[in-house]
């Protein structure tokens, strides 16, 4: 195998990853979208709704690495 095929193959695997990279970027973009537009569609109900939402999950974080943090120190 030559250096240009070699450089080629390589060109091509980092062509792939990006490819691969840049189709994630975009559902997470689409889905992020996707969500504000719920959200400023969303009836005062429904937001409060959603921030409740927001919030249990918020907590449920906290409440994982506090149990990292005192399961950690022991």
């Amino acid at each position: 195998m030559g250096t240009w095929d070699r450089i080629r193959a390589a060109l091509r695997r980092e062509k792939a990853d990006i490819d691969e990279a840049l189709a994630e970027f975009e559902v997470k973009a689409n889905a992020s979208l996707d969500r504000r537009e719920r959200e400023l569609r969303a009836t005062p109900e429904e937001r409060l709704a959603m921030e409740q939402e927001r919030a249990a999950e918020n907590d449920a974080e906290i409440e994982a690495i506090r149990r990292r943090i005192e399961g950690g120190g022991t």
